[in-house]
């Protein structure tokens, strides 16, 4: 179950990003919790980046990613108006009460770069991120400043998963990933964070992630589904888009592990 709790206080904004969440504190049965906070009406989130949220981190959790954990956040309207902010105070009037969150990290963690090293130590975690981005359709994980993958030491968190399952809306959808070519553009320029590290250290062979894509199940699938909360409803179809999509994504594991293993190699 992901864990839900009340916003308590406000730190202000983090620096980066694309959305910039929200610094907040979150009561979760009487443990105050650091998290970063995602409104629906906060810049590009929306309820269906909320919903892409939290589906995608219980999908990564399956696939034993290393992630920040999701939670639910009901906004209070008494923590609202105490906001002196006028603008955000605006767009969390508009939002829905239920907002997505994610546990802080910690202190000690730093934005990935492109010179961070990628040996055995952390090396099943870079294909299954690699695989992860790839099965999920999301291409923002991107080499850059903001390449949404903290490090500290070998070690790495996943962050910001609001942009996984939007090829569906785009009005010239490239292959699949079970198709020959998929992953072609994230070789070259800004691709994937990973891609070059993995090449470079011949990290190709990604057999190993195969048990664990074969275990998430309908039952799976429909579970992590099903811990979003019904103030988010309306975003029930594109779950459903979603599910469909790792359906044959697991169907045809053996073409989509192919395709990594090509362009890894």
């Amino acid at each position: 179950m992901i864990r839900r709790g009340f916003a308590v206080r406000y730190d202000g904004l983090t620096e980066g990003g694309r959305n910039r969440p929200l610094k907040v504190a979150v009561d979760i049965d009487g443990e105050e919790v650091e998290a970063y906070l995602k409104p629906s009406h906060w810049r590009e989130t929306g309820l269906e980046g909320m919903a892409n949220e939290v589906f995608a981190a219980c999908i990564a959790q399956h696939l034993e990613l290393p992630v920040c954990e999701p939670l639910l956040v009901d906004l209070d309207q008494e923590w609202i108006e105490v906001i002196e902010d006028p603008d955000l105070k605006a767009c969390l009037r508009r939002s829905c009460p239920v907002a997505f969150a994610s546990v802080s990290a910690g202190a000690g963690w730093r934005k990935w770069q492109d010179d961070d090293i990628i040996g055995q130590s952390n090396r099943l975690h870079a294909q299954g991120t690699f695989a992860f981005d790839a099965f999920t359709e999301n291409a923002d994980r991107k080499r850059g400043n903001n390449p949404n993958l903290l490090c500290k030491s070998d070690r790495m968190i996943l962050i910001d998963h609001e942009l996984s399952f939007r090829i569906r809306s785009l009005l010239f959808p490239p292959p699949r990933p079970w198709e020959l070519g998929y992953l072609t553009r994230t070789a070259h320029g800004d691709g994937h964070a990973l891609v070059r590290k993995l090449r470079q250290n011949k990290f190709a062979d990604v057999s190993e992630l195969r048990p664990i894509w074969v275990s998430l199940t309908d039952d799976a699938l429909s579970a992590y589904a099903a811990m979003l909360p019904t103030e988010w409803s309306e975003t029930a179809a594109y779950i459903d888009h979603a599910k469909a999509h790792l359906t044959l994504v697991r169907e045809r594991i053996d073409d989509c592990l192919a395709e990594v293993h090509r362009v890894l190699s």
